[in-house]
């Protein structure tokens, strides 16, 4: 429960940046339809791994379990540590700031390590912000971008939260729609449109605020796809239904925060929905 409420803490520092549109930090482009890439998210949840990224030029991975440590390292460097420190909003952006101090021993490759007066003196901040990220090499997009600064050294990539699809598994009802606000007298017998998702069937439900539909999600991290959507066939007295259902299908990424659900296609925000107060 401790570790819980950290990451809903953590995670719910970009309620207010999740209302501000931002462009991708690489190409916008959608990504391929297919198949989610999850690289190794479960491998990492399963050692209690709760933010991941990585980046290029040089490669580096950094993993925070956020009542443990933050393990950073690039390409044939040594691993550097550090303990969580409180987390805080980014005063240049809508992100999170997390500014360590690196563990007085770090053990790299090679046994080769950091002498304890050089560690004492260096630190690690990481940024974590609500931008569209793509990376360039796997063409997989995630829903934050990475910044590191490190013993002088300043590195950029992608990262996902890996717990988030635990979250995801519930029942929402439609708030925005392409930035506008939307009321129950815009729909038929006042039923607004909602989404029912169930993860551990694969299996999506809702109404598109004329007719019922189903159809399948799959997710991880903060990857997300609604397919194969089909709906009853009652006559729609609104032109909502049809583009509705289109944007549904093109979402790739979300987050949420506060029990509030942003999904995302192409880098930006489509729609967001709030959880139903049954949940």
């Amino acid at each position: 429960m401790k570790k819980l409420a950290h990451f809903f803490c953590v995670i719910g520092i970009f309620v207010l940046a999740d209302g501000c549109r931002k462009t991708p930090v690489t190409s916008s482009q959608p990504s391929d339809a297919g198949e989610i890439t999850t690289n190794d998210f479960g491998s990492k949840r399963r050692q209690g791994i709760d933010f991941t990224a990585q980046g290029g030029t040089p490669t580096w991975s950094l993993d925070i379990d956020f009542t443990k440590a933050i393990r950073f390292q690039t390409q044939n460097g040594p691993v550097l540590m550090a303990a969580v420190p409180k987390s805080q909003r980014d005063p240049r952006g809508n992100g999170i700031l997390f500014d360590a101090q690196l563990m007085p021993e770090q053990t790299g490759s090679g046994n080769r390590s950091v002498s304890r007066t050089v560690a004492a003196n260096r630190r690690l901040k990481i940024i974590i912000s609500p931008i569209v990220c793509r990376d360039n090499k796997t063409g997989q997009s995630y829903a934050y971008a990475v910044a590191i600064e490190t013993n002088g050294q300043k590195y950029s990539g992608c990262g996902t939260f890996l717990n988030g699809v635990s979250r995801l598994n519930s029942q929402w009802v439609l708030e925005t729609y392409h930035g506008q606000r939307l009321h129950a007298e815009q729909f038929v017998n006042r039923q607004m449109p909602t989404l029912a998702i169930n993860l551990k069937e694969k299996k999506l439900q809702g109404f598109t605020g004329c007719n019922t539909m189903q159809g399948q999600v799959q997710a991880d991290g903060d990857n997300v796809r609604f397919e194969t959507i089909s709906t009853t066939r009652r006559a729609c007295p609104y032109n909502f239904e049809s583009g509705f259902l289109t944007a549904l299908q093109s979402v790739t990424l979300y987050r949420i925060s506060n029990n509030r659900l942003t999904l995302l296609a192409d880098g930006k925000y489509v729609m967001t929905f709030r959880k139903t107060a049954s949940q």
